[in-house]
């Protein structure tokens, strides 16, 4: 007999924890509000993605190609720049077609039209402006790096490769070419090449701090993705200690150690920054978070929002993430002090709103909290907000409110596919499997390796005992084994179609990555009982039942247990 649903159930937890000021979900809580991001990133530009088309081509300081025709034409040039970031497009296309009129031997002005077509969405015109400019000057790095980035962006690989390739041949300390090569590589899943590319980089681009700060934000991005951290800690350790005073290195080395848990270490080095920069502001406020993560330091945390908030009164990151801070501490009083204040400072931002919305949640004010988020939606209507505001919304009882916010949202973005999945779960919680199943197959129809929706309609189709259920839990499975909930939903569809022996062994995995989770416990005693390990399942099922922490399958915890001992 399947129970209730799991991943709903996580969802409706998602619910209550992730209105709370600090979101910490638990391992087994699988979720968007985990993401932090708005729309699903499609698994090819999750990392080393190319910079916006929309750039300004001297971007990096070795980047010396073009650098004589620049000088000889630089009053024209950054005219026409400057006219491209006022936003005067037309102004800046009149003026290119006078200088290519001038001067059509000049390669950096083929480069300008190229830039103005690919602001005009006109991708195949941009390509035929950066082949002019390369006809013109066969040195001009930056036309090899704009037609391999236009081929990026049609997923033309091979050729993204040759005109990268192209570009490093001309210049080989041309930054932007290997990051392409990198991201061709990773979309390739040549993942060893992806390392490799970005090593070479790091040495072509050695003595430039911002290159080689640059291409260790990329390695440290792979590293991650990898969950290799220690290699990019070794690679800033090395690079500190050839700049030991530069504060932009340390402050690269604060991040590899805090992505090797090396807390203490972080701490001190950002107390190094701070004391050498007193007007630093980001680093103040990350050592605040630091600070606020542990008990006891709570004053120094404040402290340091303090100071971040006198340095710049016009900036409101320290007050806002004083007054959230202020929150955890359960001081929402002083917390909606600080909002009253942001919201009067910035009435047209949401911030204020937003934290009001935080304190009224914390005080137990759902009414009031969902006014406030409202209001910072009007202000900003980001997902975000919608979804917290929907959260809100289905904890009150007002699910079709959050379903109408919702497709209204849907409507103005009918290709966001978190606003799909937030509908789909909301149907799926109310049973409505139709309208649930139509959203998880469009997300699915762009994304066949998402793991949310393979999960999340695995487990439908299981209620149904639908034969489909197996295959997409298995898929999600193959693609997160590391996730508990995950793993939870496979194990317990192998148990339903009669395969308890494989269903142990993989919830065995899922109690192991999240041993607090009680649902998952149950669903393991039921495996051990499956296999007729009658005295494990009484043991595991003792525990959960004693559990003064409740969930959902406690009433078949405590059916089971007594069928058990009846035996």
């Amino acid at each position: 007999m399947i129970k209730k649903n799991v991943i709903v159930k996580l969802h409706r937890t998602t619910l209550i924890l992730g209105l709370s000021a600090s979101m910490n979900a638990g391992a087994a809580t699988y979720d968007f509000q985990d993401q932090r991001q708005d729309e699903f990133e499609s698994p090819g530009q999750l990392l080393l993605t190319p910079d916006s088309f929309a750039h300004v081509p001297m971007d990096m300081d070795q980047e010396v190609m073009l650098q004589d025709e620049i000088e000889q034409n630089k009053s024209d040039y950054q005219h026409v720049l400057k006219l491209i970031k006022q936003h005067r497009q037309e102004e800046a296309e009149k003026k290119v077609a006078e200088l290519l009129a001038s001067k059509p031997d000049v390669a950096v002005f083929h480069d300008l039209r190229a830039l103005l077509n690919i602001l005009d969405k006109d991708l195949a015109a941009a390509a035929k402006s950066y082949q002019q400019a390369i006809e013109v000057n066969p040195k001009d790095t930056l036309a090899y790096l704009g037609i391999a980035k236009l081929a990026m962006a049609e997923n033309k690989l091979e050729q993204a490769k040759e005109y990268a390739e192209k570009g490093l041949a001309v210049n080989d300390k041309a930054l932007q070419a290997y990051f392409i090569l990198a991201d061709v590589a990773l979309k390739q899943k040549n993942l060893l090449e992806v390392e490799n590319i970005l090593i070479t980089a790091l040495e072509k681009v050695k003595g430039n701090i911002p290159a080689e700060l640059k291409t260790l934000k990329n390695l440290g991005k792979y590293y991650a993705s990898q969950k290799k951290p220690e290699k990019i800690l070794a690679i800033s350790e090395e690079l500190s200690n050839r700049y030991p005073k530069n504060n932009n290195v340390i402050s690269a080395l604060v991040a590899a150690q805090l992505a090797n848990n090396q807390k203490d270490q972080a701490e001190q080095n950002l107390r190094r920054i701070i004391d050498r920069d007193k007007q630093d502001i980001k680093n103040r406020l990350l050592l605040a978070s630091l600070l606020s993560q542990q008990a006891g330091k709570e004053k120094d945390a404040l402290a340091l929002m303090d100071e971040a908030a006198k340095i710049n009164p016009d900036q409101p990151q320290a007050n806002y993430l004083k007054a959230t801070y202020l929150i955890q501490l359960d001081r929402t009083q002083d917390a909606m002090e600080i909002a009253d204040k942001l919201d009067a400072q910035f009435p047209t931002l949401p911030l204020g709103k937003l934290l009001q919305g935080k304190a009224y949640i914390a005080d137990k004010k759902l009414d009031k909290a969902t006014a406030a988020y409202k209001k910072a939606y009007q202000l900003q209507a980001n997902n975000r907000i919608l979804f917290t505001l929907a959260n809100l919304l289905n904890i009150q009882g007002k699910s079709e409110e959050a379903i109408n916010m919702l497709n209204e949202a849907l409507l103005k973005k009918p290709n966001n596919l978190s606003l799909h999945y937030r509908l789909a779960t909301i149907y799926q919680s109310q049973n409505d499997t139709k309208l649930a199943e139509s959203h998880y197959r469009i997300i699915l129809d762009q994304q066949p390796d998402n793991v949310l929706a393979l999960n999340n309609l695995a487990w439908m189709y299981a209620q149904q005992r639908n034969t489909k259920a197996l295959g997409l839990a298995e898929k999600a499975y193959t693609k997160a084994p590391k996730s508990a909930a995950i793993a939870d939903t496979y194990g317990y569809i192998l148990l339903q179609q009669g395969r308890p022996v494989d269903s142990l062994a993989i919830l065995k995995e899922a109690a192991a990555l999240a041993p607090k989770a009680i649902d998952i416990k149950y669903h393991l005693a039921e495996a051990y009982d499956a296999n007729g390990n009658k005295q494990k399942a009484a043991e595991i099922l003792e525990a959960i039942v004693n559990s003064e922490q409740d969930f959902a399958e406690k009433k078949e915890a405590i059916q089971l247990l007594k069928q058990i001992k009846a035996k």
